[in-house]
């Protein structure tokens, strides 16, 4: 008798256990992502998971898709909507071409210092307007990244390390404007202008001679 109240008890034991598992909260699969343009402006893709940034708050994922490398507006954190991150205090904007589509031409916001990372093969092939911006980094690390990148007045960094990346860069009226190239075949299509012949450096444009940086 005493052998068949423990067996019932053991059962009793293993439906409850069963039971309260399913009362368990499990993330919603609303919040699911496999990178983090899949979620809403200002969100991160973590563990597959949308979340706010240095949270573990979890956050709908992104209805429109992905990112438009030439959108405008702002998004519901207050970024500009272009880009993939940012700080909006510090007024600083980051354009990921691993995280939105970089095949359409890209408009740094203005007043905003812009990063724009050309880090996909043939990315950032139809324009990089730095107009407005406080100051423009692009970095064109993808093969056969970076075509008619266009500095603003501001400091502009064009970083050349992909192979065969950048073709037709203009400093323009940039303050300091640095054209690094370190990839193979980097700059030989041609196309890069320097603020004035004195900043030439190589096939690159360097801001270090007195009269290529006038940066206050």
């Amino acid at each position: 008798m005493n052998k068949l109240v423990f067996v019932l008890a053991i059962q009793v034991g293993i439906v409850f256990a069963l039971a309260s598992s399913c009362s368990i909260t499990h993330k919603s699969g609303d919040f699911a992502c496999t990178k983090t343009s899949d979620c809403n402006s200002g969100r991160d893709c973590v563990d597959g998971f949308c979340v706010v940034s240095g949270t573990e708050i979890d956050s709908p994922a992104a209805s429109d898709g992905h990112g438009s490398g030439s959108g405008s507006g702002s998004g519901s954190n207050g970024c500009p909507a272009q880009c993939t991150s940012c700080n909006v205090g510090a007024k600083t904007c980051v354009i990921d071409c691993m995280d939105t589509d970089c095949s359409n031409a890209i408009a740094c916001p203005a007043g905003y210092s812009c990063d724009v990372k050309c880090d996909t093969d043939n990315s950032c092939r139809n324009g990089v307007q730095c107009a407005g911006t406080t100051s423009c980094t692009v970095e064109c690390s993808g093969k056969n990244a970076c075509q008619n990148v266009q500095c603003g007045t501001g400091k502009c960094d064009v970083e050349c390390s992909g192979t065969q990346s950048c073709k037709n860069v203009t400093c323009g009226s940039s303050c300091a404007c640095d054209v690094k190239c370190t990839g193979t075949s980097a700059c030989l299509a041609g196309g890069i202008t320097c603020t004035a012949p004195a900043c030439r450096i190589g096939v690159g444009c360097s801001s270090l001679p007195t009269t290529c940086h006038s940066c206050m």
